[in-house]
């Protein structure tokens, strides 16, 4: 199946977890349909390196902080797309993790697609249009059965 073009000259979008893996991927085909893109990523260092890849732009962007997601739109600017792509994940049967992974899976999984939603829609609703992609896995299921024995 031969997917058509996605043509964002002109747009500008931004990537969270842009400076590797899926996010970095992706950043490198909106660059490739012709959007400006801003790189949004607690790697900064990582960041730079696909921005300075594609033409694009790295900003420092910790999800999980509203004011760093706050910062990251006023130094981008107004969004034509927003890229929920920050995500993290930790291997472990749920027994045996503790609250602080979860709050800090909640943190990085959750509140930063809304830390981010938040900071970039009154920009899109102003414009009168805009495109919000939010990007999740199956791996963000606890693990609830033991390891076999033998």
């Amino acid at each position: 199946m031969l997917l058509a073009p996605m043509r964002l000259e002109g747009r500008k979008a931004l990537v969270t977890g842009g400076a590797s893996g899926i996010g970095a991927a992706i950043c490198r085909r909106l660059a490739g349909e012709g959007a400006e893109v801003w790189i949004g990523d607690v790697d900064v260092e990582g960041a730079e390196g696909v921005a300075g890849e594609i033409g694009g732009h790295a900003l420092a962007l910790d999800v999980t902080d509203h004011g760093s997601a706050q910062a990251a739109l006023e130094q981008s600017g107004p969004l034509d797309v927003l890229i929920n792509n920050a995500g993290t994940d930790e291997f472990g049967f749920f027994n045996l993790t503790a609250p602080d992974l979860w709050q800090r899976l909640i943190a990085v999984n959750l509140y930063g697609v809304l830390n981010c939603t938040h900071a970039a829609l009154p920009g899109m609703q102003q414009a009168g249009y805009g495109r919000i992609v939010s990007i999740a896995s199956t791996r963000a299921r606890p693990c609830t059965r033991p390891p076999r024995a033998g």
